[in-house]
C-alpha cells in the first residue's frame, strides 16, 4: 500500500480548476502538480518522476529554499505558512503558501508534503484588525494620493511591507538581508523605523505606522526591490 499515491489519487477526484497544489515526496520530487500550475508554467506533460521545484519557471529561483522548507516540514511534522511570490512573464503575484506534512498513519511517518498556494490581494489580510482610531486619518482627509507624496527609499518600502505582516525588527532584518543581499544590523532597522518612517508617516508608534500604511494603500503594493521570487515564513 502506497499512502502517498493513494492520497494523490483521492486529491485528483476533488481538485478544483483554480487550485494550485503540489505534492512532493521526501526528496522533494513531484508526485502531483495541479492542472492549473502545469498550464501556467507551460509544463504540460512533464515527467513528474524527475521534476522538482526548479522545473516550474514561476518559482525556480527559490527552488533551493523550497526544498529546505520541505525538510523542516517533514522533520517537525507541522503546518508551515509563507508569504511567497510567483513570476509569470515578469508579473509578480503574491501568494500564501501553506505546507502540510502528509503522515502515513500505518507507519506513523511523514511520507510527503502538500504545498498549496492561495492568492493574496492585500497584505492587510494579515493584520488581525485595524484599530478603531484609524478613522482619525480619514478625518484629516488622507487619501491614496497622499502616498505619492511620501518619498520612501527601497529599504523603507521593504520594511513597511514586512511590518504590515507583523514581522518584528529582528525578523524584518533577516528577510531584508536575504532579499537585498545585505548585512544590515537590527539596530539599523530599528533606527530606520523610529527615526525615519515614524517621521515620514507623521505618527508616534509602530502600531500607528502600520495602521496608517494600510490606510494609505501600502498593503496592496509590492516594494520596488521585490522583482525576484521570494518566500517569507509567517507561521
Amino acid at each position: 500500500m502506497n499512502y502517498l499515491q493513494d492520497y494523490v489519487n483521492a486529491l485528483k477526484m476533488v481538485v478544483l480548476p483554480e487550485q494550485k497544489t503540489i505534492i512532493v515526496n521526501p526528496e522533494s520530487y513531484f508526485v502531483y502538480v495541479s492542472p492549473l500550475l502545469m498550464e501556467k508554467n507551460n509544463v504540460l506533460g512533464i515527467d513528474l518522476s524527475t521534476a522538482t521545484y526548479d522545473s516550474l519557471p514561476a518559482i525556480q529561483q527559490i527552488s533551493e529554499s523550497c526544498i529546505q522548507e520541505d525538510v523542516e516540514c517533514l522533520k517537525y511534522r507541522q503546518i508551515q505558512q509563507y508569504i511567497t511570490s510567483q513570476n509569470y512573464d515578469g508579473e509578480i503575484q503574491l501568494y500564501l503558501k501553506q505546507k502540510t506534512p502528509l503522515v502515513d498513519p500505518n507507519i506513523d511517518q511523514a511520507v510527503g508534503v502538500r504545498v498549496d498556494f492561495f492568492p493574496i490581494f492585500s497584505l492587510g489580510h494579515f493584520k488581525p484588525y485595524i484599530n478603531n482610531h484609524i478613522v482619525k486619518y480619514d478625518n484629516l482627509g488622507f487619501t491614496n494620493q497622499r502616498r505619492l507624496n511620501l518619498e520612501l527609499t527601497e529599504i523603507e518600502e521593504l520594511i513597511i511591507f514586512l511590518l504590515i505582516m507583523h514581522a518584528k525588527p529582528k525578523v524584518v532584518t533577516h528577510h531584508l538581508n536575504i532579499i537585498m543581499h545585505k548585512d544590515t544590523a537590527v539596530s539599523t532597522v530599528r533606527n530606520i523605523i523610529h527615526q525615519q518612517l515614524l517621521r515620514k508617516f507623521e505618527v508616534l508608534t509602530v502600531e500607528d505606522l502600520i495602521d496608517k500604511a494600510i490606510f494609505l494603500g501600502y498593503d496592496t503594493i509590492l516594494p520596488r526591490i521585490m522583482v525576484e521570487q521570494f518566500s517569507i515564513r509567517i507561521v
